[in-house]
């Protein structure tokens, strides 16, 4: 019996990355927000998805929502601490601990997302920004696959000779081009419509 309980579970996991990866997240919140109004005993797992739906949709109030009324025994399950972590980043804007260390396959669906959304907003906000800026936001830590990134996105990039007090150095720099069709309520949703407004009265 418990060996089918594993299955089961197993089989619901992979059901759920499947659908986030096909962009369905709200597949995903109707399933597990069902199992939490229909069931006493909710798996650490049921969360974990929760969570991870909201935040690829971008929705960080709903997240933190989901963990504020999470069962108390359930707030030390490492894998929701661990999804949590990267929620709270996203909220605090704090990237060196959005983009965590050997992400497992979900929370790389989530950073994948956060990083779609944050070089949406690089594009219409920013003129211009320093490549050590770029990849702190990205979380692009190799120079390489930065430069990938912006080369696909047709972005332009240029290296700046700047003189300090004892050396020459050369620092380079990343030139978004807004996209054709620029965001919209209907394309990244009320909340990261929030936080592109955000950006634009901090730059």
């Amino acid at each position: 019996m418990e060996v089918d309980t594993q299955h089961d579970v197993q089989d619901k996991a992979s059901e759920n990355i499947a659908l986030l990866r096909k962009g369905s997240p709200d597949k995903v919140i109707t399933c597990c927000l069902e199992e939490e109004i229909n069931n006493r005993d909710i798996s650490p797992d049921t969360y974990k998805f929760l969570l991870a739906a909201h935040l690829i949709k971008g929705d960080s109030d709903e997240a933190r929502l989901v963990w504020l009324r999470l069962p108390a025994p359930l707030k030390s399950h490492t894998e929701l601490q661990r999804m949590w972590c990267i929620g709270r980043a996203m909220i605090l804007e704090d990237y060196p601990n959005v983009y965590i260390p050997s992400p497992n396959p979900l929370e790389l669906l989530v950073l994948s997302s956060y990083r779609r959304r944050t070089l949406q907003i690089l594009s219409v906000t920013y003129k211009s920004l320093s490549l050590g800026e770029f990849q702190t936001m990205t979380g692009l830590t190799s120079r390489e696959s930065a430069h990938e990134t912006i080369d696909s996105l047709g972005w332009r990039r240029e290296e700046t000779a700047r003189d300090s007090a004892r050396e020459r150095c050369e620092e380079e720099f990343v030139f978004p081009i807004v996209p054709d069709t620029r965001p919209s309520k209907t394309l990244i949703g009320l909340s990261e419509l929030a936080s592109y407004i955000s950006f634009l009265e901090n730059v």
